[in-house]
Formats: structure tokens, C-alpha cells, sequence
């Protein structure tokens, strides 16, 4: 084989390498491209990063040390401003009296017998030497009229309150009506108390007798209005 022959070979071997050098190139290109273009489809389809809120933090308001003022202390100051003692003393004694009835409402049944509202908080019945015993405290309120009204209870014989069991009546052993009688302002309110037990009379009256299977009232007769008020005896 004489040189021209083989430079003809050698040249055609590296036209050849030339050639599968660049097709190689070319597919690998090509391929890149590909892979380039199914990254972008990948990234498009992730969603795009939500935008996140500044997180609120829940502010508790600072809490008070200071004690709720007591209206009945605001009260009693305002009554120290009196001028004199007397007003001074005049209006914590009806302050203080309001306050306990309120007390004693809050725990008290009412009964409506013509302008008069009674309040009965029940009573228990002691036994004192054989004697049954039983002290009955009421609240009387006038709530129905503009005018003065009075309660009267001047002694046994002459009182428009009394109790009874259904068949017996039975008077007061002592009260504490003053002079007789309670007279009540318009809105105005008083306490009270009448004890039953040892007859204290002469005559048809009785000794108090308590029996758990009969049912008591306590019995109201004024010329305003008359009513029988249950006293749930225990």
C-alpha cells in the first residue's frame, strides 16, 4: 500500500470521528434542551409559596388591682358628711335599716294583704319547759298606698293578728308594736316580732300547742284588708 493510500484511509477515519463527534454532541444537546424544558413544566406546576401572615398574638388586657368600690361604704361616707351628729347618726340608722331589708327579703316569701306586703323568712318552734314556743318576724312594707297605715296591736283582747291551726286561735304572748300600733309612711318598712306560747290573757285563751300534722297561718284582720299568710312551722 503506497502513502496516498493510506492518507486517504487515515483521512476518512477522521472525517468519520469528526462526524460522530458532532452528531454526538448534537443528540446530547438536543436531550439537554429536553430535560430544560420538562424542569420549567415541573417548576410552573409548584405552587407558588403562600404568603404568610404575620401571626397575631393574643394581647391579655393588663387586670385591675383595684377592688370594686362597696356602694354601702360609699353610703356610709357620704352620711359622715353630714353636718351635724345627729343627721350623721340619723342616716346610718336608716341606711343600716334599709341594708337589713334587703337582707331579709332576699330569704323571705311575700304576701300582699291590701296596701300592705308582708315578709315571712319562717320560724321555728322551741320547747321550754313543756311549753311550745314560737316567735313569728315580719317585714310590712307599705307598697299600695300614698298614705299613712297603720297596724294595730294593743293587747290581746284588741289585735288584729292572731294564729290558728284550723280549729284553735291563738293569741300573742308578747310584740313589740310601739304604743300599740306601726305606722308606715308611704314606702316605708319596719320589722316586727310576735311570740306565741304561754296564754298570757284571761278568759277562752290558750296555751300555744304545736302539732306537726296541722297546718298554720297567721292571721291578719285590718279594716284595709285581711288575709291568712301560711307559716310552714317546723
Amino acid at each position: 500500500m503506497n502513502n496516498n493510500t493510506i492518507k486517504i484511509l487515515a483521512l476518512t477515519v477522521a472525517v468519520m470521528l469528526v462526524v460522530s463527534v458532532t452528531t454526538n454532541a448534537y443528540a446530547e444537546s438536543k436531550e439537554k434542551k429536553k430535560d430544560i424544558k420538562k424542569a420549567k413544566k415541573i417548576v410552573n406546576k409548584i405552587p407558588k409559596k403562600i404568603e404568610q401572615k404575620p401571626l397575631q398574638t393574643n394581647v391579655t388586657a393588663p387586670v385591675s388591682t383595684t377592688p370594686p368600690a362597696d356602694p354601702m361604704q360609699e353610703k356610709l361616707a357620704a352620711c359622715k358628711a353630714k353636718e351635724t351628729q345627729r343627721e350623721q347618726y340619723e342616716c346610718e340608722k336608716a341606711l343600716k335599716a334599709i341594708s337589713g331589708d334587703d337582707g331579709f327579703k332576699s330569704k323571705a316569701t311575700k304576701t300582699v294583704i291590701g296596701p300592705i306586703t308582708f315578709y315571712y323568712a319562717g320560724a321555728k318552734v322551741e320547747k321550754t319547759g313543756g311549753n311550745d314556743i314560737v316567735n313569728l318576724r315580719f317585714l310590712v312594707e307599705n307598697t299600695g298606698s300614698k298614705d299613712n297605715v297603720s297596724l294595730y296591736c294593743t293587747g290581746p283582747a284588741v289585735c288584729n293578728y292572731d294564729v290558728s291551726d284550723g280549729t284553735t286561735t291563738y293569741k300573742y304572748a308578747s310584740q313589740d308594736f310601739t304604743n300599740g300600733q306601726i305606722v308606715l309612711k308611704p314606702g316605708a318598712s319596719r320589722t316586727f316580732n310576735m311570740l306565741f306560747g304561754p296564754a298570757i290573757g284571761y278568759g277562752s285563751y290558750v296555751d300555744f300547742k304545736f302539732d306537726p300534722s296541722k297546718q298554720y297561718t297567721f292571721n291578719v284582720k285590718e279594716p284595709w284588708g285581711s288575709g291568712k299568710i301560711p307559716l310552714n312551722l317546723k
